[in-house]
């Protein structure tokens, strides 16, 4: 029975890295505030001034935001302040089309400046387009 376990567990740990060729990743939670830090913040009492978007165009950016940088990410650079940057979402930013009922396009347009980087040379393809059906289906990407 011995050996059927420690056959058993070998299997598993195992199988396990494999679970990471088929995109699993845990989820992270976004950090919190204290409770002093909740206690000092008033909501609006109306959004009229935010931005919209319908359920789809929110569906189409999460798809094309995941498809552009997924999580736990690395970009491929030499330069570390580079890579470090390229992959932190609030780098980019988001623009959203809605072409018609059945077709979204996303624009990513990174701001390396945010990250406190000066470079010599621009980056000419930090950045991408996505075109996107309403049943998340990427349809290309420029």
């Amino acid at each position: 029975m011995t050996k059927l376990r420690l056959l058993s567990a070998f299997l598993i740990l195992g199988l396990l890295p494999g679970c990471s060729l088929f995109g699993y990743y845990k989820y992270e939670r976004a950090p919190r505030g204290t409770p002093e830090q909740a206690a000092q913040i008033d909501f609006p009492n109306s959004y009229e001034d935010g931005t919209h978007l319908d359920g789809p165009a929110l569906a189409a950016f999460i798809v094309a935001l995941n498809e552009f940088i997924p999580p736990h990410s690395k970009a491929d650079t030499s330069n570390e302040a580079l890579t470090k940057c390229l992959t932190r979402r609030d780098t980019y930013d988001a623009t959203i089309l809605k072409a018609n009922d059945d077709l979204y396009f996303v624009s990513f347009l990174p701001k390396i400046e945010r990250c406190g980087i000066q470079l010599e040379v621009p980056i000419l393809d930090a950045g991408a387009d996505y075109a996107i059906d309403r049943q998340g289906r990427i349809l290309n990407v420029l």
